[in-house]
């Protein structure tokens, strides 16, 4: 039952922050005002995971009158809080469901005024007169909610109210499962929108000239400018300018270009991956053992991967120099891999060169890709 609820929950929560809070074109078909971007979004969907365990926890119910109080009190308003987190959530993906049908839904009707007649306003008056009075039964049993009930409604005679824990349970999984769909169903709606956008995108990019495809990403697609150095429009701008000086210059726009086409499959192969993912069920059965796995060595193949030569990586070296741009962290890892590439007149001329311009991003960066290019390193 939970497992159930939390596929559904991780899959909101990856569309979020994967999808809405990175493009202003999925983002603008949602209430993405200011109180969204300081992402108390990010608080709900933490608040409802911690919350998870109070609702639908199976381990044995306390049989003590004051620990089953405390247990009640907290499932009850547990719920309590999940219907309000689904609430907001339902009006911030503008799904068009409010709270005057959510009260006609019996799946969350019933279990929000039991809470709120035992736990919300356990003495309820109305204009200074006495509407209700409730309190919890001694008499009930670990597997239900039991409470006394005076109302006016009924001359304040006496009432014992009974409830299963397991239909309240039941309820409001029925709850989540409704309204965690029609979300997931808006959400769907914006992603095939969006997939369909991007496939545009990757349609035009061999045909349209850079400055246009630069426009056309700042719509639809404006996260790559923030997945690499210089990856601005503004430098992108100026190195494009330049592809015809150096190679450093042409190399850095091709790369550019080779990144954002496989962004673009990527986040639309993302889209299919979601939807079509399946729930994992990580339960082992008690009665199967577990097949015996025996493992054996060759020594003939111990021997030939001794013999195999030893790929030379420089990954260490390129990444210290991509992040530490001063002048004595430059020289201690830049020297490393001069010394690495003694004989390669490409790469030290492009250290020296990126050694002149430390202090001058789009030099550096340029510089530096051609060295990844030169030595087959990303």
């Amino acid at each position: 039952m939970k497992t159930d609820i939390e596929f559904k929950l991780d899959k909101i929560s990856d569309i979020w922050n994967y999808f809405i809070w990175d493009y202003q074109y999925c983002s603008s078909k949602i209430k993405f005002d200011a109180d969204i971007k300081t992402n108390y979004f990010g608080d709900i969907l933490g608040y409802f995971q911690d919350t998870l365990d109070i609702v639908f926890e199976t381990k044995k119910l306390p049989t003590e009158h004051s620990e089953k109080f405390s247990h009640t009190i907290s499932f009850l308003q547990a719920i309590y809080i999940q219907q309000d987190f689904v609430e907001e959530m339902l009006g911030i993906f503008k799904t068009g469901i409010d709270k005057g049908q959510l009260k006609n839904d019996h799946s969350y009707s019933i279990n929000r005024d039991l809470r709120n007649e035992l736990i919300g306003h356990p003495i309820r008056k109305l204009g200074g007169k006495l509407i209700s009075s409730t309190l919890f039964s001694y008499q009930a049993s670990p597997n239900e909610i039991q409470y006394l009930r005076y109302h006016t409604d009924n001359n304040f005679k006496f009432e014992s109210k009974t409830h299963s824990i397991a239909d309240i349970r039941e309820r409001h999984r029925t709850f989540l499962d409704k309204y965690f769909d029609s979300i997931l169903l808006k959400l769907r709606s914006i992603l095939d929108e969006y997939s369909k956008e991007l496939q545009k995108l990757e349609n035009v990019i061999e045909k349209q000239d850079f400055p246009t495809v630069l426009k056309l990403v700042e719509l639809y697609f404006e996260a790559i400018f923030e997945s690499d150095f210089v990856y601005d429009k503004k430098s992108l701008l100026k190195i494009y300018e330049l592809k015809a000086v150096h190679q450093r210059y042409s190399n850095f726009i091709n790369r550019f270009y080779n990144d954002l086409k496989s962004a673009i499959s990527e986040k639309r192969s993302s889209v299919h991956e979601i939807y079509n993912r399946k729930k994992i069920d990580y339960s082992v059965p008690s009665d199967k053992e577990m097949p015996k796995i025996e493992i054996t060595f060759s020594r003939s193949s111990v021997k030939e991967e001794s013999n195999k030569p030893t790929i030379q990586s420089y990954h260490y070296e390129i990444g210290k120099i991509a992040t530490k741009r001063n002048p004595m962290d430059f020289d201690f890892f830049g020297g490393l891999l001069k010394g690495k590439c003694k004989d390669n007149g490409l790469v030290l001329n492009e250290l020296n060169y990126m050694e002149r311009n430390i202090d001058n991003e789009i030099e550096y960066y340029t510089s530096l890709r051609l060295i990844c290019r030169e030595l087959n390193e990303k």
